[in-house]
């Protein structure tokens, strides 16, 4: 479009009344009291400060917050649909406990949508998602100096967020994306699962080489071990002393 063609159409949005404009962006919105509620309790659970289990008492959120209960209540809605809290009758909300089966299905799902998401990753492969995934690995390595245990969680996470946003399926994404406060909480068992915290970062360096040499097949095996190996591990042992050391 010319100069002059730019013209007329600014001439002719001043000339229209202000309420017949059309805004396409909005006023940024800071975050609602709700939502940042639901960041700290979401937060406390995922990192062990609630423990699995235990009874979420409003009152002391609401002192511990300083905000008043409803938009606590309000947030405990959102992270029920999450699968992070439970309500149950005449006894109030508490953390979910986690089940083995719990465990398996949610490993069963995860593992088939990062297949799938490896697959598509691999065929949109370019160097800067190879540099955001080493710059991750990075920052695990760099946890382990600090001997940080959430932040070496953290960043596994955001590895695997990164593996199914380079797939460029949005819908892919929207079925993970719910799932990774749950597997946030798996991490923790699954952490103690090696003898030290540098053996569990380590794991990652061969899922990312063969992802980097878009090796397909190679990688969809890569991705299984990484996932359900541990979970076998986890199995194979008193998975029951294991949850119950979680709630502990």
């Amino acid at each position: 479009m010319d100069t002059l063609s730019n013209d007329r159409v600014d001439k002719a949005k001043e000339s229209l009344p202000m309420n017949t404009v059309k805004h396409i962006f909005s006023k940024q919105q800071r975050p609602t009291m709700t939502q940042i509620a639901a960041d700290n309790i979401r937060m406390a659970i995922e990192r062990g400060h609630l423990k699995l289990g235990s009874r979420i008492i409003e009152s002391q959120l609401s002192k511990e917050l300083g905000m008043s209960r409803f938009p606590i209540r309000e947030a405990l809605c959102y992270l029920e649909k999450e699968g992070l809290v439970q309500t149950v009758p005449f006894k109030g909300v508490s953390v979910v406990q986690i089940t083995p089966k719990d465990i398996q299905d949610l490993m069963v799902l995860r593992c088939s949508l990062e297949e799938l998401a490896i697959r598509l990753a691999i065929q949109r492969l370019t160097p800067d998602k190879i540099g955001r995934l080493r710059r991750i690995m990075k920052t695990m390595e760099n946890a382990l100096d600090e001997n940080s245990k959430e932040d070496i969680l953290d960043a596994d996470l955001s590895f695997h967020q990164s593996i199914c946003e380079f797939a460029d399926n949005s819908r892919l994404l929207n079925a993970w994306l719910p799932l990774a406060s749950q597997i946030r909480v798996y991490l923790h068992l699954e952490y103690h699962l090696f003898q030290t915290a540098k053996e569990f970062v380590a794991t990652h360096e061969p899922l990312l080489s063969v992802i980097e040499s878009r090796d397909e097949k190679k990688a969809l095996e890569a991705i299984r071990d990484h996932l359900i190996g541990p979970t076998n591990k986890l199995f194979s042992r008193n998975l029951t002393e294991e949850l119950q050391q979680e709630l502990d």
